[in-house]
């Protein structure tokens, strides 16, 4: 749409100044041509005025904003646009701005329903008051109830292409105080952290439904039988879910400590969280689902037959399947094949070494992307949108239905139900248990975690763990000696950088990310080149906590080098 001048904008608000509204006489020549079919509306049989001025400024944003709809659009939503004057008169004194959400899609559909209105007219109702009140709005940035791609502004590594962009809308939060709470929580999670955008909208949804579930309580008045109450709610009981929503409650409740907007203490301690115990992932892919899968994968479109073989070869997520580039092969000249990517979720690249055969299956995707009447990014681009990738979820929804169309069974009979995660899984422990591959290996080469405690709960522990039990440990202080605790609680407690002497009738520990200032925190020479790359990382952060004026962080940073810096000093001596 051209853009409109002020003049002309100003003379468009002049002509909703009044309830007669003829648009045979609408001052913009452009929109005229348009709208003149609907003649004169008369709004004054809206006796309601904040609704009167609801469907002004619905008009205005779709004239002056294109929002929700073009007013060019050859669609039918015009036509269902100048029919809510009628549903606005029957609502009476009701506030259509204030309606609940599924009230008023309730109201509307029997509204539609009472006039024999087609189905796609229903669907309008709720974009177009969300529209109306984002257009009253008059704040600006985060200031806002609402983030869309305008205000959310990060770095694009931290953002997956081939999932669904959410926008954050406060709104669901009807608590002021809390809905402010959150907004300064996600706007630090935006601009001081590294988290990926995905991680931080289930940040978002996690704690809007949990201020949701304590509406009428103060924020920090909160009590640990509520969180508990909506953990086990939201949970269903299941441990690992319970101990995730207790960390980003707790982390919100931290961070509002920090910012000191909290007179009570965090209502999150850590005897609430619930000791997981250590398992290995069990939805591995069974050879004889794999095989049916191979007898029938001719049958799928091309490009799915490529990004199943990638899945399976690499373990890659199929998220960064789909964003991968057309450049993404790599041949070092001395018989290795790799698949080149960006690694979202971890932000780091990773390269893969897949079987010849693959690549060249991907050197003819390559091709048939080159062949297109335009220039394409991605090695799977999206069927609506050039130069943007595939979407993740609609590989899942189609290659599931793939899998039941061609009737792959599981060894017990049942249908088998397609999923994208299993196999790396599958992959991890195939690696480890038939060839020997070191589990540090296919941490960082193949699965691409960060953190080895991942990795070890997708394989069987391996044994090499096990001796870890013959090392010697220092704390913070003194030496430890091998003791019957090492042999009872190894086997769970495996950090990346010691272990963890914690108790277990204590629980599971809320605050991973502070073992160095913990009194459990054990380590041995073995985890030297770790900690030295620790001290390195948390030594180039103090800048950036200083320049940014982030206390908190610089002092919590000072802290861990100063004890790092003693325990490297002993180990090296131990070394020698």
């Amino acid at each position: 749409m051209n853009r409109i001048t002020n003049i002309s904008e100003r003379k468009i608000k002049k002509f909703f100044e009044g309830d007669i509204l003829d648009f045979t006489n609408f001052p913009d020549d452009d929109i005229r041509c348009y709208l003149k079919v609907r003649g004169v509306v008369d709004l004054s049989v809206i006796k309601n005025e904040n609704n009167k001025n609801a469907f002004k400024d619905l008009l205005l944003s779709i004239l002056l904003k294109g929002k929700p709809y073009n007013y060019k659009s050859t669609c039918a939503s015009m036509i269902y646009i100048f029919r809510l004057p009628r549903f606005l008169e029957l609502l009476g004194n009701t506030d259509f701005l204030g309606l609940e959400s599924d009230i008023l899609k309730t109201m509307f559909k029997e509204y539609c329903d009472k006039n024999n209105f087609p189905n796609d007219m229903k669907r309008i109702i709720g974009s177009c008051q969300h529209t109306v009140i984002e257009y009253q709005d008059t704040r600006v940035g985060f200031d806002r109830d609402f983030w869309d791609k305008s205000i959310i502004k990060i770095a694009p590594e931290r953002i997956n292409q081939s999932i669904t962009f959410t926008c954050l809308n406060f709104r669901l939060i009807k608590d002021k105080i809390s809905r402010e709470y959150t907004k300064i929580y996600m706007k630090h999670l935006l601009g001081h952290t590294e988290m990926s955008y995905t991680t931080i909208s289930t940040y978002f949804s996690i704690l809007s439904t949990f201020c949701k579930y304590v509406e009428g309580t103060q924020i920090d008045e909160v009590s640990k039988k509520q969180i508990m109450e909506y953990v086990r709610k939201k949970s269903k009981g299941k441990t690992d879910l319970i101990n995730r929503y207790l960390n980003v409650i707790s982390d919100f409740y931290k961070y509002l400590e920090i910012k000191q907007l909290l007179e009570n203490p965090n209502p999150v301690t850590i005897d609430m969280f619930v000791e997981s115990q250590y398992r290995t992932i069990t939805n591995i892919v069974d050879e004889y689902v794999t095989n049916q899968i191979f007898r029938n994968l001719h049958k799928a479109p091309f490009k799915y037959i490529v990004m199943f073989l990638i899945s399976y070869c690499c373990g890659t997520r199929i998220s960064d399947i789909c964003e991968l580039k057309k450049d993404c092969l790599y041949y070092d000249g001395d018989g290795g094949y790799y698949v080149e990517f960006a690694c979202q979720k971890m932000q780091k690249p990773l390269k893969n070494l897949i079987p010849k055969a693959l690549y060249d299956l991907i050197k003819e995707q390559i091709k048939i992307i080159n062949s297109l009447d335009y220039e394409e990014l991605y090695l799977f681009p999206s069927n609506r949108k050039k130069n943007h990738p595939y979407l993740s979820q609609t590989f899942r929804d189609n290659f599931k239905k793939l899998c039941n169309e061609w009737n792959i069974k599981n060894v017990d009979g049942t249908l088998y139900n397609y999923t994208t995660h299993a196999y790396r899984h599958t992959l991890a422990s195939d690696l480890y248990q038939n060839y020997g591959v070191p589990i540090a290996i296919i941490q960082k080469a193949v699965l691409g975690h960060k953190e080895l405690q991942m990795t070890l709960s997708y394989v069987e522990r391996p044994d090499e763990f096990k001796k870890m039990q013959e090392d010697r440990y220092i704390e913070k202080t003194e030496e430890v000696r091998f003791s019957k605790w090492l042999k009872d609680n190894l086997r769970g407690q495996v950090l990346s950088n010691g272990i963890c002497g914690q108790p277990n009738n204590l629980g599971k520990c809320p605050a991973s990310d502070a073992c160095l200032t913990c009194e459990y925190f054990k380590t041995s020479k073995k985890f030297l080149p770790v900690l030295k790359n620790q001290f390195d990382t948390i030594k180039s952060r103090l800048p950036i906590y200083e320049a940014n004026g982030y206390l908190p962080n610089l002092e919590t940073a000072k802290e861990q080098l100063l004890i790092l810096g003693n325990i490297i000093q002993k180990l090296e001596e131990m070394e020698e």
